[in-house]
């Protein structure tokens, strides 16, 4: 469970700063990503394989971003990838899915409300990742 507000902590930062600066701290992900391999090193977690599957999601996520021309940013590719360090890939991606499915939601209402705004993914990924934690 430790595991699990540690990451709640640190989206929880990172959507505050992105909601307000629109966009995140890559020494906030560097920090996260950190102390989860100082935690998988020190319980004697690592695996490399496991670790190549927690860091697929933000993989993907990054790949998007270079596809789309930051249409989704670096920095919310390198948070999902820390994410997963803490908490597996597969919790990782889903998350990862329920935020883009809520962002998506919001996006729509500005289109209906023809709003052009930036819209700050970590915020959503807070959500998704508390909507998994608590419903899956």
């Amino acid at each position: 469970m430790m595991v699990y507000c540690i990451s709640l902590f640190f989206l929880a930062l990172l959507a505050a700063e992105d909601i307000r600066e629109k966009r995140v701290s890559i020494y906030k992900i560097v920090l996260f990503a950190g102390t989860a391999i100082g935690y998988l090193v020190s319980s004697r977690q690592f695996d490399w394989g496991e670790i190549t599957v927690a860091l697929l999601p933000g993989f993907a996520l990054l790949l998007l971003a270079f596809l789309t021309r930051e249409g989704i940013g670096y920095g919310d590719g390198a948070a999902v990838a820390a994410l997963g360090l803490w908490t597996g890939g597969y919790f990782a991606m889903m998350a990862t899915a329920v935020g883009i499915t809520l962002a998506g939601f919001y996006g729509v209402f500005c289109l209906i409300k023809k709003k052009k705004e930036f819209i700050p993914f970590m915020p959503f990924l807070l959500v998704g990742m508390e909507v998994v934690l608590f419903y899956a």
